[in-house]
Formats: C-alpha cells, sequence, structure tokens
C-alpha cells in the first residue's frame, strides 16, 4: 500500500483526526500444529488491530478510555482505504511531559473486523 493521507476515528457520531502515526499490528491467519505424522497447518480466526499515535489539538484533549464501539478509517493516497469496525480501546500510553515536547498518547485498539475497498 502506499502513503497514508488521513486517518479518522468515529466515536458515537463524532470523527476524530490528528493522528500522527499509524501501525497495524499483525495478522495470523493459520498456526503451525504438530500431527503424528510430522505437522501441518490450521485456520484460525484472525485478530484485528491497530495502534494510533494521538495529539491533541490545543485545548481540544478527550477522553479516551471507555472507548468502545468506534470505527476507524485509513486512507491511502490513490483512493484505497481499510475501515475497522467494532473498535474497543485496550490500551493508552501518555508519553512524557517535560514542557518542550507536545502532548501525545499511543492508542491501541482491537477491532472485530477489518474491511480493504
Amino acid at each position: 500500500m502506499s502513503k497514508i493521507s488521513h486517518v479518522t476515528v468515529d466515536i458515537d457520531g463524532d470523527p476524530v483526526t490528528g493522528f500522527s502515526k499509524f501501525k497495524e499490528n499483525e495478522i495470523e491467519e493459520a498456526q503451525e500444529v504438530d500431527t503424528m505424522d510430522g505437522t501441518d497447518t490450521v485456520d484460525v480466526n484472525p485478530k484485528y488491530g491497530f495502534s494510533l499515535t494521538y495529539l491533541p489539538d490545543s485545548g481540544a484533549d478527550r477522553e479516551w478510555l471507555g472507548t468502545k464501539n468506534a470505527t476507524a478509517v485509513i486512507q491511502y493516497t490513490g483512493g484505497k482505504k481499510v475501515t475497522y469496525t467494532g473498535c474497543r480501546l485496550m490500551k493508552q500510553t501518555p508519553n512524557e511531559q517535560d514542557g518542550k515536547t507536545a502532548k501525545e498518547y499511543v492508542l491501541e485498539f482491537h477491532a472485530s473486523a477489518r474491511k480493504v475497498s
């Protein structure tokens, strides 16, 4: 895929932007298992997730804890997009505040579904 042009997380109809980084978790679709004759593979239900770095605008900080059933749309240059639905916040990690760097959070999400269009 190409570069990301825009990221939006929709929480109860309220679109949130201001993300500086996006990282998709690995997606496992099969596992290796031992058999009497050696090894084989079995399908597993894929788990979807991603992390975002959120840079709140001045005075526009929001409460992320308790975020459930959100939708995240990752728009790539060239028109392709990835949509995550049923997103639930798993972890919020704030950065260190030293008076010089901007306030930001790393937000880790689990998603029920992932669609590429």
